[in-house]
């Protein structure tokens, strides 16, 4: 692959990376405001990003067989769509929040907004490491999706415990759960795409 056409490639990839964290601003106005609407321009910004990943992933498979540039980083455009597949489940089970009147916790409600602020620290530090292509900026990136899987893992246990004490409501647990297991599988998929760049 030419350096501009990597170049190019980069670019894609950094707007796909984008539109996930415009995904998340609308998923976080959804949870703060109860707001159908931002969900539904949530869900229009997947459809684009899906779009663009068939369009990046046809170009760099004409590319792959090759280069082997284009070979290293062949999945990534899937691998961001995977991390907007993570959102559209946090959206999905807010949907199912708003629509039915689940009510969350204050706690839950915080380390839901705690969740969505990591995410798009974490989206924000992965789209800088792509465009300087620094080594210790993908490190960050990868130490960040860490704890930013840990966070969710931990917060998933606690309320596990409130649960079983019967401090919250089976269906309302199992609508917060869900969304906290969609989080940590964001994060795993954004150090997946900088490993993948990075070839570490």
């Amino acid at each position: 692959m030419s350096d501009q056409v990597l170049k190019d490639v980069k670019k894609d990839i950094y707007l796909m990376i984008h539109k996930a964290d415009a995904m998340l601003q609308f998923t976080e106005d959804a949870l703060t405001n109860s707001r159908l609407s931002a969900l539904d321009e949530a869900r229009e910004i997947a459809r684009e990003m899906k779009v663009k990943k068939d369009l990046l992933s046809e170009k760099l498979a004409k590319a792959a067989s090759v280069d082997k540039d284009a070979l290293a980083i062949l999945t990534v455009p899937v691998l961001i769509e995977k991390v907007g597949a993570s959102i559209e489940r946090v959206m999905d089970n807010l949907r199912v929040k708003i629509q039915e009147g689940i009510l969350f916790s204050d706690k839950a409600i915080l380390e839901s907004g705690r969740m969505i602020a990591k995410s798009r620290e974490v989206l924000k530090k992965a789209g800088e490491a792509l465009v300087t292509g620094s080594a210790a900026a993908a490190e960050t990136v990868r130490k960040e999706s860490d704890a930013m899987i840990k966070m969710a893992a931990d917060f998933a246990t606690a309320h596990e415990e409130r649960l079983v004490a019967g401090e919250c409501s089976p269906k309302s647990s199992s609508t917060y759960l869900s969304m906290l297991y969609a989080f940590g599988d964001l994060a795993a998929r954004t150090r997946d795409v900088l490993a993948k760049i990075t070839g570490k």
